[in-house]
């Protein structure tokens, strides 16, 4: 079975936000290479990766408030190489569109990556990694913010109870800022 840094390696290559991060030409291996290691690092700073039974679904999360960052070794060559000069100023706007969501809420908690491997989509994958994040909402009691530039994903968190809050675009790419709000309970007064 593969590690979470080879899951992560495997499924960020098809991943349309990676490729509006890094394109898709030149050195395309090492630059997936370099963000793989970077939301690994973030990840396991956080302690917020969780593979799902069958590691075939990875998801990573964490308390925005209490976030740490990835190291800055990781940091520094994920901007150098992987995002390179050219591509850095449409990075760093739909980074500030992304801030500006999050700006709304005092506290949440980030789900930063969520992918489950192509031959296991449509497997319980994607709902042990949902129950994991969900349970970790409740115990934090904090609303879970996710953002995607892919339609299909979309349709996939708004399946597993997330909602699109606001749409941002940046290069041409809509980015989905989405929400799950705490679930309301049902208090009933005897």
């Amino acid at each position: 079975m593969p590690s979470a840094f080879e899951l992560l390696k495997e499924t960020l290559v098809d991943n349309r936000s990676v490729l509006f991060t890094i394109g898709n030409k030149g050195f395309f291996r090492l630059k997936i290479y370099f963000v793989a290691r970077y939301l690994l690092s973030e990840a396991e700073r956080n302690e917020g990766i969780y593979l799902d039974s069958t590691e075939s679904g990875i998801i990573c999360f964490f308390e925005n408030q209490k976030r740490k960052k990835a190291n800055w070794f990781t940091r520094f060559f994920l901007i150098l190489f992987a995002i390179g000069p050219l591509r850095a100023s449409r990075v760093l706007a739909r980074k500030r569109e992304v801030q500006a969501f999050h700006s709304q809420y005092e506290n949440f908690i980030h789900c930063s990556y969520l992918a489950v491997r192509k031959e296991a989509r449509g497997s319980q994958a994607i709902f042990e990694l949902r129950n994991a994040l969900f349970a970790f909402q409740q115990e934090k009691q904090l609303p879970i913010l996710i953002e995607t530039t892919i339609e299909k994903n979309k349709r996939v968190y708004e399946r597993i109870g997330f909602r699109v809050k606001e749409v941002r675009t940046v290069s041409g790419f809509n980015t989905y800022c989405m929400v799950r709000e705490l679930p309301k309970t049902n208090k009933t007064s005897i």
